[in-house]
């Protein structure tokens, strides 16, 4: 499994410039000049950055952290090139969509006995500083994606993620719009948007185009799959099921009538905001901690708000996100003591309330006061948790790094465009899903 992962991703992705600066794995000298202990790190995440690292440092001066950056859109490469070559870096952040396959494989530590110690503070156990929920939904995607194991704990959530819709008060004002409570709310909005010349929705970036069909099928498949206990593991529920289908039917819809917008398959998450704030975009699916740019550069012109997607099928809407972003160690560091170390200021209430990058991030931790100023914004992923979260797994297109790849760099452009039609989309990913299921055995 290893392999053929690591040989997927490289095949379809120019890897020589991102290897650049890499440096050696974890396996290489652990200990600086002056003693201290050096640990690599690998993130994908755009809140994290220099001046955490340094504030981290700063607080264990007997720890040095090369940190590594790279797009997410990039970061599958990366990690395919570090872990063929035996140099998996000591930290590094992680999806749902690779977790799976990385923890399959063998590459991240079992950190269960550190949770059941003391927290980064060192004031209570560190895996009761997480809202039981949270935990539970990582657990959750580690059983669908790995089966029975005798531990779940491979790595730690970074955020609570929800995804909401954040809008232009000022430009539903001028179109006589309100915030949508129906689908058929939603649609007509989006159509009033069109006619009145802007791009009705986007979602934050390219990276995300599987968002949509996620919702829908979280809509669609739900009474098959909970109330009937159909899977797709057992063969009662495939791709080419009715349920599935129509999700990817309503998205195609959404597309041909131009709610969408036309580098909606390339857009990077700049690009989105730009649009957004040059007033050309009139709505963007987006996570939270993806708001800073937005909020800070918003002109006096705008009026920001966000709101809960309504469900397409009329169900209690359930939002994508909880554990989807985590931090996880490797099995091979040298140094396990100083990386759980750092993941623990990473998704400690120190680094939650004193980095002002995460202010309208959710910590996922318990008893983290928010400045009750950013209520207002944030009101639409507070409503968008009520309801839960969507399982990661539901239709599982993010259970391993093939499938999500296939599905968000060729499948669904390909789809979109018409350059595939439904019925050999959907063949190719329960293909690719059997394919899965053979090498689990």
């Amino acid at each position: 499994m290893k392999k053929k992962v690591i040989s997927v991703l490289l095949a379809a992705t120019m890897i020589g410039g991102l290897l650049a600066g890499c440096g050696s794995g974890s396996g290489s000298d652990s200990k600086t000049e002056d003693g201290k202990t050096k640990i690599r790190f690998l993130s994908a995440m755009e809140l994290v950055d220099e001046d955490m690292i340094e504030a981290f440092e700063k607080e264990n001066p007997d720890i040095e952290v090369d940190f590594d950056y790279v797009d997410s859109g990039n970061y599958s490469a990366k990690f395919a090139a570090l872990a063929s070559s035996n140099e998996v870096p000591d930290v590094f952040w992680t999806q749902a969509g690779y977790y799976c396959d990385q923890i399959n494989e063998g590459l991240l530590l079992d950190i269960s006995e550190y949770l059941d110690g003391d927290n980064y503070e060192g004031d209570a156990t560190w895996r009761d500083t997480y809202v039981p929920a949270l935990l539970e939904n990582l657990q959750s995607i580690v059983q669908s994606g790995c089966g029975e194991m005798d531990s779940y704990d491979y790595g730690v959530p970074f955020t609570m993620t929800t995804v909401a819709v954040m809008y232009d008060k000022a430009m539903y004002e001028k179109l006589g719009l309100s915030v949508p409570e129906t689908w058929d709310a939603f649609m007509a909005n989006c159509e009033a948007i069109k006619e009145a010349g802007y791009t009705p929705l986007s979602v934050q970036s390219n990276t995300c185009i599987d968002w949509l069909p996620r919702l829908f099928w979280d809509q669609f498949c739900r009474d098959e799959i909970e109330e009937e206990g159909k899977s797709f593991e057992n063969g009662e529920m495939t791709f080419q099921s009715e349920s599935v289908q129509k999700g990817l039917e309503t998205y195609k819809e959404i597309w041909d009538k131009g709610y969408l917008p036309e580098n909606f398959m390339t857009s990077d998450l700049d690009t989105t905001a730009q649009l957004f704030l040059q007033g050309e975009l009139a709505q963007v699916l987006i996570a939270p901690d993806k708001l800073e740019y937005i909020m800070d550069n918003a002109p006096d012109t705008m009026e920001l708000g966000t709101y809960v997607l309504p469900g397409i099928d009329g169900l209690p809407s359930r939002t994508l996100g909880g554990a989807s972003n985590i931090f996880a160690v490797s099995a091979d560091t040298e140094n396990p003591d100083a990386a759980v170390k750092l993941v623990q200021y990473l998704t400690s209430k120190t680094n939650f309330t004193t980095d002002e990058g995460l202010k309208y991030s959710s910590s996922g931790l318990v008893n983290v006061e928010r400045d009750p100023a950013l209520d207002e914004i944030l009101a639409g992923y507070n409503a968008a948790a009520e309801n839960g979260f969507c399982p990661e797994t539901f239709v599982p297109v993010t259970v391993s790094t093939e499938i999500k790849t296939a599905f968000q760099e060729d499948l669904i452009p390909n789809y979109l465009l018409g350059q595939v039609s439904l019925e050999d989309m959907t063949t190719e990913l329960q293909d690719i899903y059997n394919t899965y299921l053979e090498d689990k055995e």
